[in-house]
């Protein structure tokens, strides 16, 4: 499992081509915390799957570009193209299909 910060100065060259989850989240939002303790037993549960993190607050042109308005959010990647998006709380069994629905 390998978590990526990544913020407005490099998302971008870091997402080109990469796949995963790319996941947008404030610092003290409750559901944001909540949704990132379903990542990571998801992680745990499917090694080798990367996870790019951009907090909201702090990357306001990722956010911009990604047309994020909420958090938390959730995009899946594929070689650098977004596969799939979905906004709020999810439980494990609602991230697991929603990450094989692509």
């Amino acid at each position: 499992m390998e978590n990526i910060l990544l913020t407005d100065n490099n998302f971008k060259s870091i997402l080109g081509n990469a796949s995963g989850i790319l996941y947008f989240y404030k610092k003290m939002c409750p559901n944001c915390k909540a949704l990132e303790k379903v990542i990571e037993k998801f992680l745990s549960a499917n090694p080798g799957i990367n996870c790019f993190k951009i907090d909201s607050e702090e990357s306001l042109e990722a956010m911009k570009h990604f047309g994020v308005e909420r958090v938390p959010a959730i995009f899946l990647i594929r070689n650098g193209q977004i596969a799939a998006k979905k906004v709020g709380l999810m439980n494990l069994k609602e991230f697991q299909e929603f990450y094989q629905s692509i």
